[in-house]
């Protein structure tokens, strides 16, 4: 039977035969469909996901797990060919029958490709929470191929999240557990090669070139067109590495690598790989007239791949600053800025509409499910009507993106919710009633989303914002509003007003509107001396923490030009009330709300993962010294050996 007479035959069993003979149908299609994802013809590419769409939303697949391995199979290969919002509906369906059927291999691959379409489609936080998920139950059923994989799922989801030391920490790991087995040799070097970015966005250019190097080795002569791929990210990284080191002489041999692979597997992608990377060496060689033309002819190209396209004006970028021209430095900022944002409103209102998905029930009876099957049949998409999403649904969504947003500034992601919980708490103090408060803490936690738009090289520039700079980084605010505005909610326009105007000053020397006294919402007068405090008494990029007292002085100090007078009185009379209550429990109380938080459960949950390794290795490592100092010198050497040995086959175990 030829595969579109056995889709045919799928879809009508499920249309208009009850699911009569879907079992068998579903396991002969299971064994074809290798051969169709492998296949470059476009029109069995789209039989696969024609077949597994009817699958997925039918009432009852089975055999449930050759179903789910289907559903799964597709869904990645959408994400491969750029479709991963398309795929998504898919993971969730294939989440939903694993869990139904108590199947925890397929549940733990359910949460892996989730975690991997949630970062390829930019919202890596909920790739972090995905790839926990899935590493859990890995460890639950000793898959040691399942660990891996979530290790490096949570590489690529926390590199673009700005967490680059946590990357650089798990990618070690999986170095040190599974760099001798063969069997994970790629999932290794893909773990490394995330950790290559992280080194590269930390200047830690000698710690890159060693991870590219080993990388690179462990892919050897890549014999497919994935391996030939990730060799040239590979090679590209590394050639970023040594440019950072000022290394020229391996940084035209990478050059040549990255050439040789490039015509190796000729796509348009490989070559625009190759031509960012011969223009990264012409900045690197002083060429950068030449550079500059290059990267300038290539941006209408580059704007069909958006990650190669946000480096093409980095790019740009970094060759007017090498060339003194504070002007073209300025104008790629800005693009730089204004694609970041477009990116982070599209992924919004791509999450928005997800939502509004997911309020209905997707397969309540029979003739629903045939009404479903010929939408999605037509055009990929479930049917979507007029429904109204919970508030705590929206918020939810929000309140991850605002502490992805933040991250990157603050370690722990509770900063957003210390501001609310202290702009809460101040508007109670200024005589507001109980409503109108939590309305302006729940949207003080909102204040900074608009930094999802904001390159990481200026949020955690160490030194002082040049003006060019600085001017970009006020453009957090519009963007944070502009994102808000896309919730038809009403319960956010509270949150859009402090987004927009939480910068604004007194005096009328803030930003964007340069607003002045009553003509500053109140929300947002409020929220800003919050901000302040939270900012002042924590360690950021570029300062130390303050203490409370010096905090509390320089905001006394801003009454009348900065903040509202009044409102400085009622902070300094809250705060050391709540100071003097709470004692050494203060922040935990201003925190507390961020419990409840999902991606902040993870943050805590990963980094618990990272110290439980710690202590091992430490541990380890102090048995065998010790070992080595009782038993002498002659033998200690030998002994060591053997105990790390045996330590890393102990780890394995209890990791089985």
């Amino acid at each position: 039977m030829n595969n579109e007479t056995l889709v045919n035959m799928i879809d009508s069993s499920v249309m208009d035969l009850d699911n009569h003979g879907l079992a068998d149908l579903i396991t002969e299609f299971g064994q074809q469909l290798e051969g169709l994802l492998r296949s470059g013809k476009d029109a069995d590419f789209q039989l696969a996901v024609k077949a597994a769409r009817i699958v997925a939303f039918s009432t009852a697949p089975e055999p449930a797990p050759v179903a789910i391995k289907l559903i799964l199979d597709v869904a990645f290969a959408m994400s491969l060919r750029g479709s991963g919002h398309d795929a998504m509906p898919l993971v969730e369906r294939a989440i939903d029958l694993s869990t139904t059927h108590a199947l925890r291999p397929e549940l733990r691959r359910s949460y892996s490709v989730y975690g991997v379409l949630s970062t390829d489609t930019g919202v890596p936080a909920k790739g972090i929470e995905c790839a926990l998920r899935a590493m859990e139950i890995a460890t639950e059923l000793a898959e040691d191929k399942g660990i891996v994989t979530a290790q490096v799922n949570l590489t690529a989801a926390l590199c673009m999240m700005g967490l680059y030391r946590e990357t650089i920490d798990i990618a070690l790991q999986a170095q040190s557990r599974y760099g001798d087995d063969n069997r994970f040799r790629m999932e290794v070097a893909a773990a490394r090669t995330n950790m290559v970015n992280a080194c590269i966005a930390l200047q830690r250019f000698d710690q890159g070139a060693e991870a590219a190097k080993s990388s690179a080795a462990l892919l050897g002569l890549p014999r497919d067109s994935g391996g030939i791929f990730l060799r040239l990210i590979c090679e590209s990284n590394w050639l970023k590495c040594a440019i950072g080191l000022n290394d020229a002489e391996t940084a035209f041999s990478r050059l040549k690598m990255v050439q040789g692979l490039a015509d190796a597997f000729a796509t348009p992608r490989t070559e625009l790989n190759r031509q960012l990377a011969e223009a990264a060496h012409d900045i690197f060689a002083g060429d950068l007239t030449i550079a500059a033309a290059r990267l300038l002819k290539l941006l209408e190209t580059s704007k069909a791949m958006p990650t190669l396209y946000r480096d093409n004006l980095v790019l740009l970028v970094r060759a007017y600053e090498k060339a003194h021209d504070h002007t073209g430095v300025l104008i790629y900022l800005g693009k730089l800025v204004e694609f970041l944002a477009k990116s982070q409103v599209d992924n919004v209102k791509r999450a928005l509409d997800a939502l509004k998905v997911k309020v209905q029930t997707p397969m309540p009876g029979k003739d629903d499910v045939q009404d479903l099957i010929a939408a999605i049949q037509r055009d990929g998409q479930l049917p979507r009507k007029d429904v109204e999403v919970p508030e705590p649904m929206y918020r939810d969504a929000y309140e991850r993106l605002a502490v992805t947003a933040e991250l990157r500034e603050d370690t722990w992601g509770k900063h957003a919710y210390r501001v609310g919980r202290l702009a809460g708490l101040l508007a109670e103090e200024l005589g507001y009633g109980h409503r109108f408060s939590e309305e302006v803490e729940l949207g003080a936690r909102l204040h900074d989303i608009g930094k999802l738009g904001i390159p990481d090289g200026l949020l955690l520039k160490p030194g002082k914002l040049t003006e060019a700079e600085f001017t970009i980084i006020q453009r957090h605010t519009s963007l944070g509003a502009q994102l808000l505005s896309l919730c038809p909610n009403p319960a956010f326009r509270m949150a859009e007003i402090i987004a927009h105007h939480h910068h604004e000053k007194w005096d009328g020397s803030g930003y964007p509107d340069k607003l002045a006294g009553d003509a500053i919402p109140l929300p947002a007068r409020i929220a800003a001396v919050a901000d302040v405090y939270d900012a002042l008494t924590h360690v950021r990029a570029y300062k130390h923490a303050w203490t409370h007292a010096e905090a509390v002085g320089y905001i006394v100090s801003a009454s009348g030009t900065h903040f509202e007078p009044r409102i400085v009185d009622a902070f300094v009379t809250m705060v050391e009330r709540v100071r003097a209550k709470r004692g050494k429990k203060f922040e935990d109380y201003l925190a507390a709300p961020s419990s409840v938080s999902t991606l902040v459960k993870a943050r805590r949950e990963m980094q618990d993962m990272l110290d439980a390794m710690y202590r091992i290795d430490e541990e380890n490592a102090k048995n065998a010294a010790l070992l080595a100092a009782d038993l002498g010198d002659k033998v200690a050497p030998d002994l060591a050996i053997n105990e790390k040995q045996e330590s890393a086959k102990n780890r394995q175990e209890s990791a089985d």
